[in-house]
């Protein structure tokens, strides 16, 4: 499961989706590990830790999909392996944790249906997006956003004024740094069409 690529992470828990997108990993594993340490405590404070499938799509420097494996998310095994925990043995290894993870029970993800998914969420989304003072608050907000308000307004504004109101957000897309492609996920994931 070596890939240097960019990972696309989808967790399903309690029938809802969650993506997080990840830059430059080495690795599926390391992928993993940004997402236990840094966006399942954000995102899911109140999870109880019980099981839920995870797909981590591969992505090459073009955007495509160039390897896929799915995975059961399973906090004790996370635990032991990424917060560097011991059994009587020794310390739990690569290849331990790789067992603990890499089986799932429920029906496998076909990858052309769950990228249909991901575009048509994406779609819907640049067609019918909630109003900006929403998500650009949220993504100032976010523990991980990194701009102040005005820049991120800005940046919506010549989008919106330029490309107008059919491809502005892809337009604004592209103009995001990896952090801010996350956060903007997250919201669309999330909140968007919560109620």
């Amino acid at each position: 499961m070596i890939t240097t690529a960019n990972y696309l992470l989808r967790a399903n828990v309690s029938n809802s989706d969650f993506y997080f997108e990840y830059a430059d990993c080495g690795d599926v594993w390391t992928a993993l590990e940004q997402f236990w340490h840094d966006d399942y405590p954000e995102v899911l404070p109140e999870h109880d830790g019980s099981p839920f499938p995870i797909t981590v799509t591969a992505l090459d420097g073009n955007g495509e999909a160039c390897g896929q494996h799915t995975l059961t998310f399973n906090s004790a095994a996370f635990h032991a392996f990424y917060d560097h925990g011991r059994k009587a043995s020794g310390p739990h290894t690569l290849d331990e944790f790789a067992l603990d993870v890499c089986h799932h029970s429920g029906p496998v993800a076909n990858p052309v249906q769950q990228a249909k998914d991901i575009i048509t969420l994406w779609s819907d989304w640049c067609m019918d997006y909630d109003d900006e003072n929403l998500w650009l608050d949220y993504m100032v907000r976010h523990p991980k956003g990194h701009c102040n308000r005005q820049h991120l307004q800005q940046k919506w504004d010549y989008c919106y004024e330029k490309y107008g109101n059919k491809a502005a957000m892809q337009m604004f897309w592209r103009e995001l740094d990896n952090d801010n492609h996350t956060i903007l996920t997250e919201y669309i994931t999330t909140e968007w069409r919560k109620d």
